[in-house]
């Protein structure tokens, strides 16, 4: 068996053909019929009307009509193979869903990770929360499929210091969705160097590279002021601007909205910061791999109140953005801290701590007591898996929290 296994391993289609079979799983769950999604609206029959009112809606409403490349997309396909609204928009969306897959693998094997790492980390990015509930109301995504592929090769030519296509790439990632410019200052704690790149004095590369990291700025502003004024959208793009703060106090208007907020930002950023800070506990880093958490950290920490304030915090992708420096390198950070799930010695030794295992077992009541009674109660997680989602999380955070502690007894592992 585990000759096999090591044989697989070494077959080369391995991660794209566990990318092809986890994407297909993401659209079979999107159409499981005692589900409600984008796709089925509650049956086994994709929703074509209501998937063209959404190109429409992306193509009339100002903030949405200013990123035309997903509608580009799923419309030339449609004129190109003559397909139904529907069926252009799952082509479009998931063909792009997965190769952010194979995106995230290629750019880990360019961080040093070794095959079944890239994997892993692929597989990461798949079972996160916001893309494997993608096209689930409230998360609605549309153009962030296309934003991650854009973002990762241009973060690829980036890590390969290919200027030209790194400016290129992540202009489209911007016209894309405007919000990418918010990875741009973290991508200056990368500069002095990554893991398959030598690493330099931060202020001589600022130097050096700096007008080329913040071109895609320029590129994006000359696009932007010239669409607006093509479509006769300022106006309009006046009235938006000024209209978020509305989205903000829907955001806290009622307990369901408040608690429906914070699951979202917990259920797509928390299981990654509790692992950022026992990386960060830790004393001795490889500083390259320092330099992705602290990048991580910097972005979720300027486009988490910007959601917050801007926009409905329920839509869980809008605080996904800063994940895209963690995806690649999840393993090359946190092997060390997961071993203790996979540990023997972790298991038999919570026997010998009774309070460890009470604990753990108000962990786990806390976490079932909110996902499945209260948190149903307030009318949120109807039809979808979100419940099962955030109790399995809490579990295996809980889990790994208390086998921590554990070996610290045993003074085989700290936290």
């Amino acid at each position: 068996m585990v000759q096999l296994s090591r044989s697989l391993l070494h077959w080369r289609p391995l991660p794209y053909v566990l990318a092809l079979l986890t994407t297909t799983v993401i659209l079979c769950i999107h159409m499981l019929p005692s589900v409600d999604s984008m796709l089925n609206e509650n049956n086994t029959q994709i929703s074509h009307v209501f998937l063209r009112s959404q190109i429409n809606y992306h193509k009339e409403i100002a903030p949405f009509a200013r990123r035309p490349l997903t509608t580009l997309l799923i419309e030339g396909s449609q004129q190109l193979f003559g397909f139904k609204a529907g069926y252009a928009f799952i082509l479009v969306n998931f063909l792009l869903l997965g190769f952010s897959g194979v995106l995230i693998y290629w750019l880990s094997l360019l961080l040093k990770a070794t095959k079944l790492q890239g994997i892993i980390n692929m597989m990461v990015f798949f079972t996160s929360f916001s893309v494997l509930f993608a096209f689930f109301p409230p998360v609605f995504t549309y153009d962030e499929p296309l934003q991650y592929c854009s973002l990762l090769m241009a973060f690829i030519a980036f890590v390969k210091r290919k200027w030209f296509w790194y400016v290129i790439l992540f202009s489209l990632a911007m016209v894309a969705r405007e919000t990418s410019v918010l990875l741009l200052p973290a991508l200056i704690l990368l500069l002095p160097g990554t893991q398959n790149h030598p690493r330099e004095k931060l202020g001589p590369n600022l130097k050096k590279n700096g007008i080329c990291i913040l071109s895609p700025i320029l590129v994006y502003g000359c696009y932007i002021v010239f669409f607006i004024y093509h479509q006769r959208l300022l106006h309009a793009t006046h009235t938006e601007i000024t209209s978020r703060y509305s989205c903000f106090l829907e955001n806290i208007e009622s307990t369901k909205n408040l608690v429906e907020s914070i699951v979202s930002i917990f259920i797509t950023l928390g299981p990654f910061l509790y692992l950022t800070y026992f990386y960060l506990k830790q004393k001795e880093n490889e500083s390259w791999k320092t330099s992705f958490v602290y990048a991580f950290l910097f972005t979720a920490l300027l486009n988490t109140p910007l959601v917050f304030m801007t926009a409905f915090a329920r839509e869980s992708r809008l605080f996904a953005l800063p994940l895209l420096f963690l995806w690649p390198v999840f393993m090359q950070l946190f092997k060390s801290f997961l071993e203790p799930l996979s540990l023997k010695s972790t298991y038999q030794g919570l026997l010998e701590y009774p309070k460890i295992i009470v604990l753990f077992g108000c962990f786990v009541l806390a976490s079932f007591l909110f996902c499945f009674i209260y948190y149903p109660s307030l009318g949120l997680g109807e039809n979808t898996f979100f419940a099962g989602y955030i109790f399995s999380v809490c579990f295996i955070l809980s889990l790994h929290y208390c086998a921590c502690k554990t070996l610290f007894n045993h003074q085989k592992y700290k936290p």
